[in-house]
């Protein structure tokens, strides 16, 4: 008998451990309004060895979504909002760059932090 993952495992985990979120569907829903949702957000240092033997460190930003919880699921191109949750510090404004399912009713979004422009200010 096959178990369900969603239910049995991931629910319990999202009870646990998911944070709130808001999506804004560009490209999953064009012209619709942002929605509530939650996920499991992550980020890991990374590192890359390049040709040359030096390492590059970069981050790995995910949140991991239970498929069940949403009629359309984000895509990519959607943005995220990461909002502070309790005494957790707002993580921003992310663009999903990737999506992938495990196949037992989670998927992991690969984010990218968009970064706002600062002002610009007059010559004086």
């Amino acid at each position: 008998m096959p178990i369900d993952y969603s239910t049995q495992v991931y629910l319990h985990a999202f009870n646990t451990f998911a944070r709130t979120i808001t999506v804004i569907p560009l490209a999953s829903q064009p012209g619709e309004l942002p929605y509530t949702a939650r996920g499991i957000y992550n980020s890991d240092a990374v590192d890359v060895v390049a040709e040359d033997g030096s390492i590059i460190s970069d981050q790995r930003t995910i949140i991991d979504v239970r498929e069940e919880e949403f009629t359309y699921l984000p895509l990519q191109g959607d943005q995220i909002i990461i909002p502070g949750d309790g005494g957790i510090p707002e993580a921003g404004t992310f663009e999903i760059i990737d999506s992938i399912s495990n196949g037992g009713g989670e998927s992991t979004l690969t984010l990218r932090k968009v970064m706002q422009s600062a002002p610009v200010q007059a010559p004086v």
